[in-house]
Formats: structure tokens, sequence, C-alpha cells
């Protein structure tokens, strides 16, 4: 992997028939996991350890499969874990299987920047990568990236696996830094934010014209302490964060075909939070205390000006 850059794009490595067999987990929109997990296990990530030398004994904490319909989380740039370390490189990967050709824009070295630099500099080298069927994308969790043109196919089903740590050292020394974050019940998530950034990713113009704002916001760590979905910066103080805005079900307790788009969890090491009230509380009394000012600057203010007209008038009379 390029360390400036962040990501590798392992081209064509994947057989129709290894594809076939990961595609044989998906019937009628529905998943059968156990089979996803074995394509993970047998197929996916040796054929990782075989083309790179990046991961070479993995242990993952997540995956997901979707076609088409985690719009609503993936078509603005983000990342899929942040850095509130001083590590300047995130040891946390995430592992793309793409079973459909598909676009996807990513900004090289948006890795290191933790917030160094300007966002609109950042901005301006995003990158857009076309990817086939059969490829594997491998990048740092952080990188920042997001799917486009996703409304001008039929299917693009995809594989994340998520919150991938290359070696078994390295998920015993930082494992107990990664905190995700439950954001699947929070009221405004699913009553407004997700059907918005829903109705708003049909449309490849509007979700263009929003993308720039809602970069310089995710850019410099506001996207969701404006959305009330944060938690405090004593919690996030050098830890990895993911914030997790679908459903989650743990691989041992699967019984049945699952919908697409839910998050299987599988290994329990890390730690869940939900959303903190640290902003809201912060939001109400930073709005009070400005209106307690403003209202005290105006009647200074309008006391002057009584006084200043008092003034004049008297004048008028001698």
């Amino acid at each position: 992997m390029n360390k400036n850059e962040g990501y590798i794009l392992l081209s064509n490595v994947l057989t129709e028939e290894e594809l076939e067999y990961g595609l044989s987990s998906i019937k009628d929109n529905k998943v059968n996991y156990s089979i996803a997990k074995h394509f993970i296990d047998d197929v996916f990530l040796p054929k990782i350890k075989e083309e790179s030398d990046i991961i070479t004994d993995p242990i993952y904490v997540k995956f997901r499969l979707s076609n088409n319909n985690n719009s609503t989380d993936a078509s603005t740039f983000h990342g899929d874990v942040y850095n509130n370390t001083n590590s300047e490189l995130l040891p946390i990967y995430t592992c793309l299987c793409y079973f459909d050709d598909a676009q996807l824009e990513i900004i090289p070295g948006s890795h290191k920047y933790n917030n160094a630099g300007l966002s609109f500099e950042s901005y301006n080298k995003k990158q857009i990568i076309t990817v086939k069927r059969g490829d594997i994308l491998i990048f740092h969790s952080n990188i920042h990236h997001r799917g486009i043109n996703y409304n001008k196919t039929e299917n693009r089903r995809l594989l994340q696996v998520f919150e991938v740590f290359p070696d078994k050292e390295t998920y015993n020394e930082h494992v107990s830094k990664l905190v995700t974050v439950i954001t699947s019940e929070n009221f405004l998530i699913k009553n407004f934010i997700n059907p918005l950034l829903y109705e708003i990713s049909k449309s490849s113009d509007a979700i263009d014209y929003i993308t720039m704002f809602h970069y310089v916001l995710m850019y410099n760590d506001l996207h969701y302490k404006i959305a009330l979905i944060d938690i405090s910066p004593y919690d996030k103080m050098d830890k990895y964060i993911s914030y997790e805005p679908g459903r989650r079900i743990r691989f041992e307790d699967i019984e049945n075909d699952e919908d697409l788009n839910v998050n299987i969890i599988c290994e329990g090491g890390a730690n869940t939070m939900s959303c903190s009230n640290y902003y809201l509380y912060f939001y109400i009394i930073y709005w009070i205390l400005s209106l307690i000012l403003l209202y005290a600057i105006a009647k200074i203010w309008y006391r002057g000006y009584k006084v200043k007209k008092i003034s004049t008038y008297l004048r008028g009379l001698l």
C-alpha cells in the first residue's frame, strides 16, 4: 500500500467461481450470512493475504452486504473510523469486495490529515476510482471516500468488511481504543436525517451540491456534533471512533436469512456507546447565554439611546 495515498486496488483477483460462491449468499434481497462469512474466511481474506503484504493474519470486527441500499450513509464523504489518537496512521483497514462494476470517489492522503491543513485543499485532491467485478479495494479506515453513480446501475452488490486488524498483535494492542457509536436508534437519524439523505441521494446533482458543504463539516469533525449524534470530547480522547447508522446483529445470534445492509458483528472486542446529550446541552447553554448577552447589549444600547435623546431635547430647550 502506498503510505501517502492510503489505499490499494487489487484488480481482477477473484475468479467467476469465487464470485458466484459469494453471491450465492444473496437470494431475493435476503442474505444467508453463514455462507457470506465462509466466503470472507475461506476466499476473500485468503485472497488478500495472497495478493498483498498489508494484511497477514486478519481479525475483523464486522461486515455488511449491500446492493445500492446504503446510499444514506455512503453518498457523501466520510471515514469508516475516525482517528482521535496521536498516531499518524490508523492501524485499521476496510476491505471491499465488488460483485459488480462500480465507482467511488476517494481523497488520497486524507488518512493522514487528521484535521491538518485546509478542507478545501483536501477536497480538491479527490479522485474517481472505477472498480470492476472481481476487484478488491483495501484502505485505511479513516480515508475520506464516498460512493458515486450508484443510482445509474441496477446492481451494486458490495461486501464491506469493516475494522480489519492486519494481525493479532495489532488487534490486541489497539482494539481497546476502538469505540462504535450506535446511531441507528437516534430520533433524528431515523425520522429526519436518513429519510432526507435517501431522497437527496436519488439525485446525483443534489448530492453533489451538498457534498462539499458536508465535507467541510466532516473534515472539521462537526457533522455528528451538529446532528446531535456525537459523544463527548472526553469519550473520544485517544480513541478510534466509528459511527453505525444501520441495524446490527451478532453473527452467533442469526437464526434465519436476514436483510441486506445489516451490520454483522463478529468480534466482541470493540466497545459500543450510545449517542451522548453532551452537544444538546452545550447548544442549549450556548443559546441561553447568547440571548442573555444580546439582551444585555440591547438594554445598554437602549439606555444610551434614551440618555442621548434626553440630552438632545434639553439642549434644544436651552
